[in-house]
């Protein structure tokens, strides 16, 4: 099998087409066919699939199911419907569902390849459109987040009245500015963070730190904030057993994520936070516990989308990407961590955090191949 050749999978119940199609690809690509809907499925999961011809009309798994099937595995899959005489309906339906276009039985060489090489030139474009995307978006906050620290660190010496004496007045303006400023930066961290994960930046440093310093980083950061909107912090920390081995700067990122949004999503009552190793001391807990607007049932997996945020409407009370969550998730994931959501509309949320005590051997050996690759 040449790697360096798109693959095309077949899909149609009868021999006929689906063999002529084998044949006339077979030169050009790497041709993988299916006879039913369920095989062609199991088939994603074995080949990096291009492009589909498909076949709507078959027992089984039907090709509207598969073509949905398909475009949740991986959207930018492309399809070619091949459809019968009178099945124009059908063909319709496949294009709505995202099918590059469709070709009717017995088809012409010529335009089957045709077809196809447009096809695969439109996967081609749509990843290099999203990877331009991707490096714009990373070197533009990257040159966003340089003068933007620059800004709330001197902010933050004049409220402190390091550099002189402040009227009330002028404390209440750097105080807006400050906690604008802190939320673009955090806006900023957070784009710069999943343009990373997104890219497979899979690196972990690992170091040995004490977990009650990261919520006490956090809190000192978000006191001004919590102050402001006069929300009550309870903090309950275990005196001894909380030595991480991890990577620090993402749990930090991970508890500050969370704890952020609880601050952002509660305008009145209480912030608590539980932190302590496991019974087994195994791993280390951070528990963030809000009296916020909490979430709908049905809306808690969506929350962990990119750029997802409970209330979507133009006009919603809160600001933000919707990016934190799903950030605090995916690093959670990759230093052997683990992210859990309770919530309640109207009642609150609870997020609970768990990391190894030690580093997983899938961390180290991340810690390894960036120290000597």
């Amino acid at each position: 099998m040449d790697t360096s050749k798109p693959h095309i999978l077949v899909v149609d119940d009868e021999m006929g087409p689906r063999e002529s199609l084998k044949m006339i690809l077979h030169p050009y690509y790497n041709v993988h066919v299916a006879e039913r809907g369920g095989q062609a499925v199991e088939m994603l999961g074995k080949f990096p699939v291009d492009l589909v011809t498909l076949d709507l009309k078959m027992p089984g798994l039907s090709g509207i199911h598969v073509l949905e099937k398909l475009k949740e595995h991986d959207p930018d899959i492309e399809a070619i419907i091949i459809t019968g005489y009178g099945a124009l309906d059908t063909a319709i339906e496949g294009l709505r569902l995202g099918a590059f276009d469709y070709i009717s039985k017995p088809f012409d060489v010529n335009h089957i390849l045709s077809l196809v090489r447009r096809g695969l030139e439109r996967r081609n474009a749509k990843s290099k459109l999203r990877q331009v995307k991707s490096d714009f978006l990373s070197n533009v906050s990257h040159e966003l987040r340089t003068p933007l620290s620059v800004v709330v660190g001197f902010v933050y010496l004049l409220l402190n009245q390091v550099i002189g004496k402040l009227s009330e007045e002028q404390q209440k303006v750097l105080e807006t500015v400050y906690r604008n400023s802190e939320e673009l930066l955090e806006l900023i961290d957070n784009v710069l963070w999943m343009t990373s994960l997104n890219a497979g930046d899979a690196t972990a440093t690992i170091e040995k730190f004490d977990g009650r310093e990261v919520v006490r980083e956090a809190v000192k950061r978000y006191e001004r904030i919590l102050r402001e909107k006069g929300l009550a912090l309870s903090v309950e920390m275990a005196d001894t057993g909380m030595s991480i081995v991890s990577d620090r700067s993402k749990v930090e990122r991970i508890f500050q994520n969370v704890f952020n949004n609880a601050i952002k999503f509660t305008s009145q009552g209480e912030i608590k936070v539980k932190a302590h190793p496991t019974a087994d001391h195994s791993s280390i807990e951070f528990e963030v516990t809000d009296t916020g607007v909490g979430i709908e049932k049905n809306k808690l997996d969506s929350i962990f989308e990119p750029f997802q945020q409970v209330d979507t409407s133009s006009n919603r009370s809160f600001s933000g990407l919707g990016l934190g969550l799903t950030v605090a998730r995916r690093m959670a994931e990759l230093i052997g961590g683990m992210l859990e959501i309770s919530s309640e509309a109207g009642k609150g949320t609870r997020v609970l955090m768990k990391f190894p005590s030690q580093a997983s051997v899938a961390a180290s050996l991340l810690t390894e191949q960036r120290k000597y690759g």
